[in-house]
């Protein structure tokens, strides 16, 4: 992708989440370096988008190429599978007084952010039956509910794997993108029935309260 690009042009990675924004410098296409600092210890999950630069004459500081932007993340499985394909990012965050919230962003995928005061948050929320079995299906619901807000199917690569995610829970069952708010809705809610019964959540919140009343 560098071949036809002057060696003195700059490489450069732009980070940015909510209002923060940081632009790194990986050296010139000639001499470019591995690494670099990101000096901003506000970001959680940022998005990110390498640039390259002009450096040369009167084209300096044109922008002769870049990627699509995406997502700076850390890994970490669940049962449910959403973090398995990367579809769905926790991240912890200042968010008191709230415990989670959810980014829907136009053009990368959601994040939920966990107050960052919940010890050890990412694992929490992604195995602590009572969160998964109550906040999980209401996080699917107001993504769909985004998603489907539209009368088409949207062309962002992140809807697209979470339409492809749904199709896993109902397979050949397309959205019905033209027919009104209510087949939507049915739509929406039988997914997440599929979803629940999937992973058992009612049976794992019911063994959960039990055990807590037993101890």
């Amino acid at each position: 992708a560098f071949s036809k690009m002057p060696e003195t042009a700059r490489v450069k990675l732009r980070l940015f989440e909510n209002k923060f924004s940081e632009t790194l410098e990986f050296g010139t296409i000639s001499a470019m370096k591995m690494t670099a600092e990101i000096r901003n210890s506000a970001f959680s999950a940022p998005s990110c988008q390498l640039r390259v630069v002009a450096t040369d004459g009167g084209t300096a500081g044109l922008l002769l190429g870049s990627t699509d932007t995406w997502t700076l993340r850390t890994g970490g499985d669940d049962d449910t599978g959403m973090a398995n394909e990367g579809i769905l990012d926790f991240q912890p965050l200042d968010i008191a007084p709230r415990t989670w919230k959810l980014d829907l962003r136009e053009d990368d995928y959601p994040i939920v952010y966990v107050d960052k005061s919940i010890p050890d948050s990412r694992t929490w929320v992604r195995n602590d039956p009572i969160f998964v079995s109550c906040v999980l299906p209401a996080i699917v619901k107001e993504v769909f509910d985004d998603i489907l807000s539209t009368s088409s199917a949207p062309e962002q690569e992140w809807v697209k794997d979470w339409l492809s995610w749904a199709d896993t829970l109902m397979p050949g069952k397309s959205p019905p993108w033209t027919e009104g708010n209510q087949p939507k809705r049915d739509w929406i809610n039988d997914l997440l029935d599929s979803f629940c019964q999937r992973h058992g959540m009612l049976d794992v919140l019911v063994g959960t309260l039990g055990q807590e009343v037993v101890t």
